[in-house]
């Protein structure tokens, strides 16, 4: 488990990663997508629509996790049908596991554990089904004390930083009842923090125009109730009181698109510097475009984006 003073250590080491965050200022936008695809008629419509955006100039495409139905098998044959489709897309996929691939999979007999595991192995390790190398991503398994976490890595673009962080749904897998899943959670939970510190201090330091935080979960903004969600809300009101430019969290979980501003301070003040961007979920299969302009005083920007009808 990782202690105070790694996470120290993690952030002092922050200051010597301004390769991520040197480069020009051009805007560009990106498709946000998650929670789907659940059926094999939305396998369909989510591959014609990676289809149909093969033709615009996004920059890369965004999965916010679940990339299947919760009581679906969690199957390598899944898992791989979905990882084909990533790596067959011609702009590099930015991806963050979601519950139904691996906290999720008890209820279908599979274990949580190996199957996160295996969703490491066949997304990640595999370099070339993400190709996260095209966007220079910092990984969080380049230390040493942290070669476990593959899925937690940063880039930037446009001066703007993206921090993609483990926090799935069904409580970020924080189950009481199943010492093996707190085991995991308590692990992933220290990770998921010292990255995040890591990640926020570097974004202070180096002055970014603005900050987009990409996760799986709702984390419950308005309330914050969630044991499994609590230390992350934390560390954000911490890095939201020093950073004053605009800040977004990207996510899914509860299927319903939405653009708001629903996180406040522990006095109740809303924080109107963040911005919360919950993508369509199933049986919903569309897209959101996010405008990113180091240039406009908000930085990001969101239209949704559907299958042509032609």
């Amino acid at each position: 488990m990782i202690n105070k003073t790694l996470i120290s250590f993690f952030i002092s080491a922050s200051v010597v990663l301004t390769n991520t965050f040197a480069e020009d200022n051009s805007a560009f936008r990106f498709l946000a997508t998650g929670d789907v695809p659940y059926s094999p008629a939305q396998n369909i419509s989510y591959g014609q629509l990676l289809q149909q955006s093969e033709q615009e100039d996004f920059a890369f495409l965004m999965h916010v996790g679940d990339i299947k139905a919760q009581f679906s098998p969690c199957t390598d044959d899944r898992f791989r049908q979905i990882s084909d489709l990533f790596e067959k897309y011609p702009k590099p996929v930015v991806y963050t596991p979601g519950d139904n691939e691996w906290t999720d999979c008890h209820g279908v007999g599979a274990d949580p554990i190996e199957r996160l595991a295996k969703i490491r192995e066949l997304f990640f390790q595999h370099k070339g089904v993400l190709r996260l190398d095209e966007l220079n991503a910092v990984h969080q398994s380049d230390h040493p004390e942290t070669a476990e976490y593959i899925e937690n890595y940063r880039f930037s673009k446009a001066g703007v930083l993206f921090i993609v962080a483990h926090v799935c749904g069904s409580g970020n897998n924080r189950r009481i009842d199943d010492p093996p899943s707190m085991r995991e959670y308590e692990a992933r939970n220290q990770a998921n923090l010292a990255f995040l510190k890591e990640s926020f201090a570097g974004a202070l330091q180096n002055r970014v125009p603005g900050v987009a935080l990409v996760i799986h979960a709702n984390p419950d903004f308005e309330n914050g109730k969630g044991e499994g969600f609590r230390d992350i809300l934390a560390a954000l009101r911490d890095f939201l009181a020093e950073y004053q430019q605009p800040v977004v969290c990207i996510h899914g979980d509860s299927h319903y698109f939405r653009i708001d501003k629903p996180f406040h301070d522990e006095a109740g003040t809303r924080y109107l510097h963040f911005t919360r961007m919950e993508v369509f979920g199933a049986p919903t299969v569309a897209g959101v475009i996010v405008n990113v302009d180091p240039a406009d005083p908000q930085v990001f920007s969101y239209r949704p984006y559907y299958m042509n009808n032609d």
